[in-house]
């Protein structure tokens, strides 16, 4: 059996599965074939999001962050069933969409964690400081008058809070929280801590 079949065979158990963990062992399918080539998909968005709010949070898509765009759309759309839009593909069946809005990661290569799903597979997701960040500029971007209200503002300190005890690093958010500009935020939210 080639490794194509038996990931096609893989991708119909994963229809048995609620969509949560679906497109989680999907992501691991996918970057567990992608080893093969050299290529090491990153986890981030809306999914990176859902995993630090402990599945609070939902998403409707998996963003990796990933050199070898033609191999996944080769792999996708020639082997998987996948069809293309202009920016992601998605598979009916599996109602899973995939992005890849960039090769390179916003971020720190050394933060990125390393999970074991249920499977044993394992995914490769940016660190909860990046994407407390990321989701802070994106309410810096939207110039809102409130910005304490905004979704991203929202989910960003409930990772925050989640996390602020274990995963963490106090030092290096407040580093990348400066060079972002969203430093006010941060620097109240650890305060208020103390």
């Amino acid at each position: 059996m080639t490794p194509i079949d038996r990931l096609n065979r893989e991708l119909l158990s994963l229809m048995q599965l609620p969509i949560r963990e679906r497109m989680f062992e999907f992501a691991g399918l996918i970057t567990e074939y992608m080893a093969t080539q050299h290529i090491k998909p990153v986890v981030v968005g809306g999914l990176a999001v859902e995993l630090y709010t402990l599945n609070h949070y939902t998403t409707h898509d998996i963003d990796f962050i990933s050199s070898g765009w033609e191999k996944f759309d080769q792999l996708l759309t020639k082997e998987l069933g996948f069809s293309r839009t202009a920016r992601e593909w998605y598979h009916e069946d599996l109602e899973i969409a995939i992005e890849i809005p960039a090769s390179h990661l916003e971020g720190n290569e050394e933060k990125v964690v390393e999970i074991e799903l249920k499977s044993g597979r394992s995914i490769f997701v940016i660190s909860v400081e990046d994407i407390i960040i990321h989701r802070l500029e994106s309410v810096l971007v939207s110039n809102v008058l409130f910005p304490e209200d905004h979704e991203d503002y929202q989910w960003a300190y409930r990772m925050f809070l989640l996390h602020r005890d274990d995963l963490i690093d106090h030092a290096y958010l407040r580093a990348e929280a400066v060079k972002s500009g969203t430093d006010k935020w941060i620097e109240n939210w650890q305060l208020a801590e103390q």
